[in-house]
């Protein structure tokens, strides 16, 4: 087993309206330590490039207790656990001053650059170092819509949506549902948990269309609220992404 640790400031880019390392951030900062660890093991995009193939993260699911602010320090700590036939798991947990601020699951497969067709990776085991002592009491899940969505944007991929392997970075995806969200809610409401399924692959200039659910209190002091997201090219009848969402109102902020 082996627990993989990095250190990250909170630079002035990754805060949002709320002086906070925003949702965007954060995936950014477990997509990094994600990669570094894989490297560091001999599994990383550089090794798998070589071969034919390229890491696609497929589920991803995120719990936030409490978001840093702009120059705190987060340690993130990561591990993979026993691989399943073409499935590659791997977990976080992320801290402030030593205390726990959020976790998160995800699920990855290995793709033939070619074919786009996953790999069965179980044989190499003995690589990933699975921890299998337990680690987070959650897995990832697969998100069911609702059946009722309102088309919220359309737009064309650009080449800044574009990653090494030439099609949209899954944090770009999280990216298009924040821009669906109206400017109060952000300034009033924090996210907390994050659920996301990447379902297909999309390239430059392809057009798509932005979907988003009524936001749903799920609570009695309507505190906290369910949405939901996806997007898919235009004219197809897949999506690119699927995501849940839950958002908890910020205590009143008073102007003195």
């Amino acid at each position: 087993m082996q627990i993989f640790t990095e250190n990250y400031k909170v630079r002035s880019t990754q805060i949002n309206l709320n002086n906070q390392l925003g949702l965007y951030g954060v995936l950014g900062m477990l997509q990094d330590i994600a990669a570094e660890h894989a490297s560091h093991l001999g599994f990383g995009y550089k090794e798998l490039i070589q071969k034919g193939f390229f890491w696609a993260l497929i589920q991803q699911k995120l719990k936030m207790f409490e978001y840093p602010k702009w120059n705190e320090q987060v340690t993130i700590k990561t591990w993979s656990l026993p691989v399943q036939g073409v499935y590659a798991f791997r977990e976080f947990e992320l801290f402030h001053n030593e205390k726990k601020i959020g976790e998160c699951s995800s699920t990855w497969i290995t793709l033939d650059i070619k074919s786009r067709k996953p790999i069965d990776i179980s044989d190499n085991q003995h690589i990933f170092m699975p921890r299998t002592d337990g680690g987070l009491n959650f897995k990832t899940e697969r998100v069911m819509l609702p059946s009722s969505m309102n088309l919220a944007s359309k737009f064309k991929v650009k080449a800044s949506d574009l990653d090494v392997n030439a099609h949209v970075n899954n944090i770009k995806y999280t990216q298009w549902a924040l821009d669906m969200i109206p400017l109060e809610e952000h300034k009033n409401f924090i996210i907390k948990e994050y659920d996301i399924n990447f379902l297909s692959e999309t390239f430059f200039n392809d057009e798509m269309e932005g979907y988003v659910s009524e936001h749903k209190f799920i609570d009695e002091n309507q505190k906290k609220v369910e949405s939901y997201f996806y997007a898919q090219k235009t004219g197809a009848n897949k999506p690119a992404f699927i995501s849940k969402w839950i958002a908890e109102r910020l205590p009143q902020r008073h102007n003195f």
